[in-house]
């Protein structure tokens, strides 16, 4: 098992990263050493909880089995994240008179850990919660970090809270289970922690790919860590993403835009990311004359993981600038982008929605030229 202490000085709180292969059933859950409280809500998935949920109250019960433990069981899929499942489990913790030292689990993806962690930093003004991600994007991003959050019909994660987990749990055998498009949409997270802030890394994974496509388990040890363990430097630098934290939204500006406009659901996060991360290279190249190396590389490693790379044929370039208005990272009447000056390396500019506009009506032209 391999392990990243994630440490704050803003609420003087650590906790732990703990990553390795069969953790659900044989980790020692240390978030419990301290637990006061008398019950836990695992909030999860209905496929999920089907896999894990009695794995996890098993090693709860063998370590406190005095403890009431329920499963709070959702629909699958991005429209959970919802302010109705948010008033679902809020009245849940009601009726079984949740207290502020009780706790939640998160057992799933990036949508069960958003909302179980947005719904613990606003229930009883904040309670405890725990991460135990079972999709590969949730476990190198969005388990780590603190970011919790709800959609809006007019944006994605509108609705949010920066409430830190007491301990992220990743099991890498749950792996074994997630299909072959949530892994590529995983690996785009992967890519982008490694094209903005660490080039040897973005280096591995090119000589790697294949190995990471077999689920060799020493290399997605490896993998997993290390991008958790990037993470958490930004995170430790920037918990309240006032400064440099905002580099991780590399790719996000775009993609978010892109996932509202196609529907929830109908393409992946992480798709939404790969395209994005492809438009903001581009962009780079085009309008901050950056590197125009790195749109070739990022755009055969995403390739190599069965990733998208070009923007949907359907959406109207006004329409992706216009719900780019709406990302609660632009601080001023622009938008804001973050772009590739090198590999390993991201700066964050402000551009009127005019030169995007301009920028997307010959994105076709330019992808065909690269």
């Amino acid at each position: 098992m391999k392990q990243i202490k994630l440490s704050l000085e803003r609420k003087n709180s650590n906790y732990d990263i703990c990553i390795g292969s069969g953790l659900i059933p044989s980790h020692s859950f240390s978030f419990l050493e301290s637990f006061t409280g008398s019950q836990i809500a695992v909030i999860s998935n209905h496929e999920i909880s089907k896999l894990y949920y009695e794995k996890v109250k098993l090693a709860i019960q063998t370590i406190k089995p005095h403890i009431e433990i329920q499963l709070i069981s959702l629909l699958a899929g991005e429209s959970t994240k919802s302010i109705d499942s948010f008033s679902e489990i809020l009245d849940t913790l009601v009726r079984s008179r949740f207290k502020r030292n009780d706790l939640l689990i998160a057992l799933g993806g990036g949508v069960v850990g958003d909302l179980t962690g947005f719904t613990a930093a606003c229930y009883q003004r904040g309670i405890d919660f725990v991460q135990v991600p079972t999709t590969l994007l949730a476990m190198v991003d969005s388990s780590v970090g603190g970011k919790t959050a709800i959609n809006h019909s007019k944006g994605k994660n509108l609705i949010g809270a920066f409430h830190q987990p007491a301990e992220v749990i990743i099991d890498t055998d749950c792996l074994k289970s997630l299909p072959d498009s949530e892994f590529s949409a995983g690996m785009a997270e992967v890519i982008k922690i490694a094209a903005i802030y660490d080039e040897s890394f973005f280096e591995w994974l090119e000589l790697n790919y294949s190995k990471v496509l077999s689920k060799d388990a020493s290399a997605l040890e490896y993998m997993i860590f290390k991008s958790c363990s990037l993470k958490a430097k930004v995170v430790e630098q920037d918990e309240l993403e006032q400064g440099i934290r905002a580099i991780l939204n590399f790719g996000h500006t775009f993609g978010h835009a892109i996932e509202n406009l196609s529907g929830y659901g109908k393409v992946l996060h992480g798709e939404a990311v790969a395209i994005g991360m492809v438009l903001a290279a581009g962009f780079s190249n085009d309008e901050a004359k950056l590197d125009a190396n790195i749109s070739s590389r990022l755009v055969k490693l995403l390739k190599r993981f069965n990733l998208p790379t070009e923007l949907p044929a359907n959406l109207d370039q006004e329409q992706i600038v216009d719900a780019m208005l709406l990302d609660k990272k632009n601080k001023e009447k622009g938008i804001r982008l973050i772009l590739i000056e090198k590999l390993g390396s991201a700066i964050i500019k402000e551009f009127s929605k005019k030169s995007i506009s301009t920028y997307l009506l010959n994105y076709k032209t330019l992808e065909g030229e690269s």
